[in-house]
């Protein structure tokens, strides 16, 4: 319930606090793929009460698509992380942490690995399959802007692999991030009062090819009304026009995005938790966010010629105010059976200035919505005694969770989107048998969801959009067992069913803007069955020294990428092989790990995203990273 209000559930990361010993490590993995990771942390106790920590994390690797218009390698990562920790003890009640991370990234990164067309004459890319190709009618806006001048068909051949593109601009995606936290307990007897504190300052901008593609001599030459485009002496025509804001003179049909943002944040949280002897606890407490950004998305095409992007979108102020207070409670009502309530009250008030346009901007949309959700959960646990395990939980929960509307940056045609709710139900089993040996975890869901959230590019804009009602419900099941001390197997398999419910017209902007009716479609990234397992075994090889062998299979069914369910958001079924092999020393923390990823070297597709109709609505494809071997050596200290 603390924290800002989701539907999802929150992923809660913990580092690592400050203690009062010295000790560090150092870890470096070297890859092929060319590829260097390196982490490193070091503990010093300063002096009585006050322990320092500084942790560091760099990531240098060469991507893994080749551009074969210029021979580099592009997607790669550039990037690394800086975290201070600092802990005081004025007190033996009284704990401070301040936590500093700073973020930099300056990397080739491109949003998607590969783009898929299956040439369509109304859509520039067909909704029923995608393969290796380009679009071979012009734009629609070319033949607004440019009748006469642009020659349809000219995109050179889109390389069969998957892990090759012609494109003619260099992608780069550069960021920089501050984050500080500083956590203040103040222990009051059984009370314990906590303060959490907030601050978040950072800025991106990046650079790709819009179209994906590398299209030559794609000019007609000659005069259109006071438009010249002059001969390249071959039959080519050579025209100006703005590449990213700079203007370039060339016979080829360039194009590139460029944006950019920022954004500012400032959260307060106050908590109150008991720790009283008897069967009744709780926790109450009250949270602030004010969180301020701004963003800018410009698309250049040869039809801007002279006159700025063809498609302009800026948000100078997107601003959101967020209250809430919520409160749980735990109850022991015997000695095997466990109530757990709670609510939460949000409230948020949103503000935005955006405007788009076409080589202009438009007069700013300016508007304020308030949005507002009383969510709670109930959870009841039983720990019965049984005699085929020795421990076992049984529980049954209900959840309501919130994620508030908005405003759609960019897009005056849609301009607000309303709240979506979700009601889950939960029944599950947590088991330890055989000594230990086991464990067996199964639980069944059930979610309802009113307004899902769901979005789609529209122009150059996002557009969300609500579905009215859906359900998502499925199964998981997790194993881990150990037959003999040595060995470890692991097991986790999924089900689910996610489905849109509601009878409505939803608009596609891949297809023309039409209406198409979605009862019945599954829901985006909702695949029917997950499965993993997982192999270790551990050698005792004396003096503190073990070998492990391991292996990790993954894999799951099909799915598609957005509620049309249309052919060409179909992304297949999956899977991936890992392999690795760890010699440690655990009495020096010494260890050397040998590993393969993707061993079986799959070019799966993990995701299609449908890209703007502008340049056809092709499919961008994001795949698993190919066969990489790596070497890993880590070094404690103390």
């Amino acid at each position: 319930l603390f924290g800002r209000n989701t539907t999802g559930g929150a992923i809660n990361f913990v580092t690592r606090r400050p203690t009062d010993r010295f000790e560090g490590y150092v870890e470096l993995q070297g890859e092929n793929p060319r590829g260097l990771r390196a982490n490193a942390a070091i503990n010093i106790p300063l002096a009585a009460g006050l322990y320092q920590r500084f942790a560091a994390n760099y990531i240098n690797r060469d991507g893994y698509t080749k551009n074969l218009l210029d021979g580099t390698m592009v997607d790669g990562r550039n990037q690394y992380t800086l975290r201070s920790s600092t802990r005081l003890e004025p007190t033996d009640t009284t704990t401070v942490d301040l936590t500093l991370t700073y973020f930099r990234e300056d990397s080739d990164r491109q949003n998607a690995a590969k783009s898929l067309c299956t040439p369509d004459p109304t859509f520039g890319c067909s909704p029923n399959s995608v393969s290796a190709a380009f679009p071979t009618n012009n734009f629609t806006i070319d033949n607004f802007l440019l009748g006469g001048r642009v020659r349809a068909g000219t995109f050179a051949a889109n390389p069969k692999s998957l892990r090759e593109v012609l494109i003619d601009v260099k992608p780069f995606q550069k960021a920089e991030d501050f984050l500080a936290t500083l956590e203040i307990n103040q222990e009051l007897g059984s009370v314990t009062l906590t303060s959490v504190t907030g601050l978040r300052d950072g800025s991106n901008s990046s650079e790709r090819d819009f179209d994906q593609g590398y299209r030559p001599n794609a000019f007609n030459p000659g005069t259109f009304g006071t438009h010249v485009i002059p001969d390249a002496g071959n039959g080519n025509g050579v025209m100006t026009y703005l590449l990213s804001g700079r203007p370039v003179t060339t016979t080829d049909y360039r194009t590139s995005q460029t944006g950019g943002g920022t954004q500012k944040q400032f959260s307060q949280e106050l908590r109150l938790a008991t720790r009283f002897e008897g069967g009744f606890n709780f926790i109450v407490g009250g949270f602030y966010l004010n969180s301020r950004g701004s963003g800018y998305v410009d698309t250049w095409t040869p039809a801007n010629r002279l006159s700025g992007a063809v498609s302009k979108f800026s948000t100078r102020l997107g601003q959101v105010e967020s209250y809430a207070v919520f409160g749980e409670a735990y109850v022991d009502l015997t000695q095997n059976l466990k109530l757990t309530g709670g609510l939460r009250y949000t409230h948020d008030e949103k503000h935005i200035e955006t405007a788009s346009g076409t080589f202009a901007l438009s007069p700013y949309f300016i508007s304020d919505a308030e949005f507002d959700k009383v969510t709670g959960r109930a959870i009841l646990n039983w720990n019965p005694t049984v005699s085929f395990t020795e421990d076992t939980n049984i529980y049954v929960s209900f959840s309501r969770g919130f994620k508030s509307g908005g405003f759609n940056p960019g897009n005056n045609t849609i301009p607000v989107f309303d709240s979506e709710v979700i009601d889950a139900y939960e029944l599950g089993i947590k088991n330890t048998f055989l000594d230990g040996k086991g464990r067996l975890n199964l639980a069944f869901f059930n979610y309802d969801y009113s307004n899902l959230i769901v979005g789609n590019l529209v122009g150059t804009a996002v557009a969300n959009t609500n579905i009215p009602k859906s359900r998502v419900r499925g199964l998981e099941a997790e194993l881990v067992y150990t037959p003999v001390d040595p060995l470890r197997l692991e097991a986790s398999l999924g089900f689910l069913d996610a489905t849109v419910r509601s009878d409505f017209l939803s608009s596609d902007p891949a297809r023309g803007s039409a209406r198409f009716p979605l009862q019945g479609n599954q829901l985006p990234n909702a695949p029917r069955r997950t499965l993993k397992l997982a192999a270790e075994y551990t050698i005792d090889a004396g003096d503190d020294w073990t070998v492990r062998p391991r292996i990790d299979f993954y894999s799951q069914s099909g799915f598609h990428s957005r509620e049309f369910n249309v052919p060409a958001d179909r992304v297949g079924s999956w899977s991936q092989l890992d392999a690795s092999v760890k010699i440690a020393n655990s009495g020096k923390d010494w260890s050397v790990t040998a590993f393969v990823k993707n061993l079986t070297n799959q070019d799966s597709i993990t995701w299609l995203e449908v890209n703007s109709n502008l340049v056809g609505s092709f499919r961008s494809a994001f795949l698993l990273d190919p066969r990489t071997f790596g070497l890993s050596l880590r070094v404690g200290f103390q």
